[in-house]
């Protein structure tokens, strides 16, 4: 029986490829079969040719899907998006005044917050130098409940206050709420510097030309820069507020915050 197939020259191989395995007449369907395997690793071994950058086709294949990613992704720059796409613009230009505004906002408050600060540095070094002072350079101020401290908060023995007789000592009081205020503005400097830097790295983020934000990322950072802006505000409005501002008036027991209706305790001679 004559045996017909496509691709004839590989007839011989199959024929070959299967001869060794049979045990009587060849069977023409498994020649078949191997044939139309040769053919397929054949074709296979002709496809898998090397490329100029020595990838396989399939690679290339791969490659060039990449190569149409890379370029797509290329048109959506930053760049491309303000020129065609016009509510990502606006979007964008939304976001940057937002960070304008908050930085401004920012440096406004710092300002007033280095203003304050300085204010009440020389003040707590005004009431120090009015309060008598032991001979180790401790400054002595008395509490309302006739105890005695020192600067730093620690309390000075009656041993130690029998040195500074008829000098005047001043109200503990007014000077804790002076160094509390020092606290609080340092503490709010610190925070309004963090906010600088997280603006920056906002207006950053947005201005990057190669990874731009989406819509969404924009809207969100727009949000939280106008949350800054207000909180600076109100931090540059409690620094120009009127820091404690304390009487002159040298007696005991007048040593008080202007306004105060507070009285302190005289305290025990010596």
């Amino acid at each position: 029986m004559r045996l017909i197939f496509d691709n004839s020259p590989d007839l011989e191989a199959a024929f070959e490829a299967v001869k060794g395995t049979l045990f009587g007449p060849l069977d023409p369907a498994l020649v078949k079969l191997k044939h139309k395997e040769i053919i397929k690793d054949a074709k296979e071994k002709r496809d898998q040719d090397v490329d100029p950058r020595g990838r396989l086709s399939l690679a290339r294949d791969d490659q060039a899907e990449r190569d149409r990613k890379d370029r797509a992704a290329h048109t959506r720059t930053l760049t491309w998006l303000l020129a065609n796409d016009r509510a990502y613009r606006e979007a964008h230009e939304r976001a940057m005044r937002s960070f304008t505004n908050a930085g401004n906002a920012i440096d406004r408050a710092i300002e007033a917050g280095e203003k304050a600060r300085e204010r009440v540095t020389r003040q707590i070094d005004e009431y120090l130098t009015s309060t008598a002072r032991l001979s180790d350079g401790r400054y002595v101020m008395i509490d309302a409940d006739g105890s005695y401290w020192d600067e730093g908060g620690q309390p000075i023995s009656a041993e130690d206050i029998a040195e500074v007789g008829g000098q005047t000592i001043k109200p503990f009081k007014p000077y804790e709420a002076m160094t509390e205020r020092k606290v609080q503005i340092d503490h709010d400097l610190a925070a309004l510097r963090d906010w600088s830097v997280e603006v920056g790295d906002m207006h950053n983020k947005v201005t990057d030309n190669d990874q731009p934000s989406s819509r969404e990322e924009l809207d969100g950072m727009k949000r939280r820069a106008d949350d800054v802006a207000a909180r600076a505000e109100e931090k540059q409005r409690e620094f120009e507020q009127s820091s404690p501002v304390f009487s002159t008036d040298h007696q005991l027991g007048t040593q008080e915050p202007v306004g105060s209706t507070a009285t302190m305790a005289m305290p025990p001679s010596p």
